[in-house]
């Protein structure tokens, strides 16, 4: 898959948990007369759970990438004849 795919997935996500729990957070105000404490709960709270599974991806990728550049470098540079 190429990185812009992986990149761009990872944006919409953290974009994506933002919007959804606004959304949940305005409902959650219409219902409660509450306006705009579960609104401002609702961006909060989906901005950290965006950012800790952002967080959690892009450590995963680094470390995949830091363990193919060392298999790589451990194989040596590969020619072809």
């Amino acid at each position: 898959m190429p990185r812009v795919i992986i990149y761009l997935d990872l944006g919409l996500r953290f974009a994506l948990s933002a919007v959804l729990f606004a959304l949940l957070g305005y409902w959650v105000d219409s219902k409660l007369s509450i306006s705009p404490v579960g609104l401002i709960a609702g961006v909060l709270f989906g901005a950290v759970a965006g950012f800790i599974n952002l967080y959690h991806n892009v450590m995963r990728l680094t470390r995949q990438e830091s363990a193919g550049s060392r298999k790589t470098k451990s194989n040596g540079p590969q020619t072809t004849r």
